[in-house]
């Protein structure tokens, strides 16, 4: 609205200063319409020239002040000029100019401006000496007039304007607070935050967009929601006869005879088993895509992380590779859920054994700082590709050209849980500029401290 306000104002100063012009000029016009009546009225009829005499009372007319007034002329029309300044310019006559027709033009004479008014009055006599009238008056106290209009009408737009800008913006900085206070609870919403927005608040104006909104929320969670029962329901009804195949197969395993049997009844049991994990992932992504069900309490996330480390070391051991824990030996407090995050370091500790080759090294740790707590699974595997590091974290996403087996669905169940703990998670170069790059995974938690 401002932009509109500031570009019709100076439209409005170049058309008060038109009409203004207007106004002026249409005193003084009248003034010298006026003074070419008097004269013709002077004019005095005889052969073999018409003289002209002005009388006292129409020279006093025509001076109104000292030294200034209108100028005037007579002058037979293709003829002399037989009265008043000769140094006044005599315009040509237009077509169809009858007499009596009063005619204005803007002249330039030694260096002053005029305004002359001229008209022809035609002789009574025979032959007809037909006489032009020239009057002209100086255009100083026309652009004096004008100019005091012209104050007079811009003088309090200096003084309106700068108030109308203010009552602009007062104005609408009130009207639209309702729609930023919208705005911000709106950013403020944690991403899974389906809940309807509350609509005692808003104008009436964007009433029916909120309930729009609130309906559109209400579709989107009643969609989310039957898709994680899916999941569920459908993870937990594979998990019995796949428990039942690998049952079967560890069963056939101990009366197998031949070495071709047993080996086919192993790939059939770590079938099952990756299976059964992918499963158990599906069902955990469930678990913590519901913000309602996990509930944070005070926890010691050092201990938790050596714990879990603990657990992994026979699986270095299998595959050759060094796991080790490194952080304060002192209790480093967390709001936390001590399940998800065990599934989290599972998964980051799953995945860095995957990729790491053997005699490689993987570390679980734990920094503090005043504030906050950084836990990370570092390793000096091949490292991440700078194109996959924005996309690993998506859901059965895997690296091109990985050997390793997984399902795709741990780094995305680790990037939930984090987002649960509302705590940041990021993925770096472990050895940043030199190879092999070694990756980084570290979740960022605000630190509870304890006296």
């Amino acid at each position: 609205m401002l932009a509109p306000l500031f570009l019709l104002w100076p439209m409005s100063v170049a058309i008060t200063y038109l009409v203004a012009q207007d106004i002026a000029n249409a005193p003084f016009d009248r003034s010298l319409n006026n003074a070419l009546e008097l004269l013709e009225h002077q004019i005095e009829w005889a052969e073999p020239l018409p003289a002209l005499t002005l009388s006292s009372p129409t020279r006093i007319a025509m001076r109104t002040r000292e030294n200034e007034g209108i100028f005037w002329k007579a002058q037979v029309v293709g003829g002399p000029i037989i009265s008043g300044e000769s140094a006044l310019p005599s315009p040509d006559m237009p077509e169809n100019w009858g007499p009596g027709d009063v005619y204005y033009r803007d002249e330039s004479v030694s260096g002053y401006n005029l305004r002359l008014a001229y008209t022809w009055v035609q002789s009574p006599l025979k032959p007809a000496t037909n006489i032009l009238l020239v009057a002209a008056e100086g255009t100083e106290s026309r652009a004096e007039l004008a100019n005091n209009i012209i104050k007079g009408v811009i003088i309090p737009q200096f003084l309106v304007l700068p108030l109308a800008v203010l009552l602009v913006w007062f104005g609408l900085s009130r009207g639209i607070a309702p729609i930023n206070a919208l705005q911000q609870r709106l950013r403020s919403r944690r991403p899974d935050d389906l809940s309807s927005i509350e609509d005692t608040s808003t104008p009436l104006e964007i009433t029916p967009l909120v309930v729009a909104m609130n309906d559109l929320l209400a579709r989107l969670s009643g969609n989310i929601e039957s898709q994680r029962r899916f999941v569920a329901d459908a993870a937990h009804q594979l998990k019995t006869p796949l428990a039942g195949l690998r049952t079967q197969a560890e069963l056939a395993l101990k009366t197998a005879s031949d070495a071709q049997t047993q080996q086919n009844l192993h790939k059939i049991v770590a079938s099952t088993e990756r299976a059964t994990r992918l499963i158990n992932q599906l069902l955990l992504m469930a678990s913590a895509e519901h913000p309602e069900k996990v509930e944070r309490q005070p926890m010691d996330v050092g201990s938790l992380a050596r714990q879990v480390c603990e657990q992994w070391v026979p699986d270095a051991l299998e595959a050759g590779i060094d796991l080790g824990y490194e952080g304060p030996e002192f209790p480093i407090m967390i709001q936390g859920q001590s399940i998800l995050l065990t599934e989290a370091l599972n998964n980051l500790i799953d995945n860095a054994l995957r990729y790491v080759p053997d005699g490689g090294h993987v570390t679980i740790g734990v920094n503090t700082t005043l504030g906050q707590v950084e836990l990370f699974v570092r390793d000096d595997g091949p490292g991440i590709p700078a194109a996959d590091k924005g996309r690993i974290f998506d859901r059965f996403y895997r690296v091109l050209g990985s050997t390793a087996h997984g399902s795709g669905l741990g780094l995305a169940i680790v990037k939930e849980i984090a987002q649960r703990h509302q705590a940041e998670l990021r993925v770096e170069d472990a050895n940043p500029g030199q190879k092999p790059y070694g990756t980084q995974f570290t979740i960022t938690f605000d630190r509870i401290l304890t006296e």
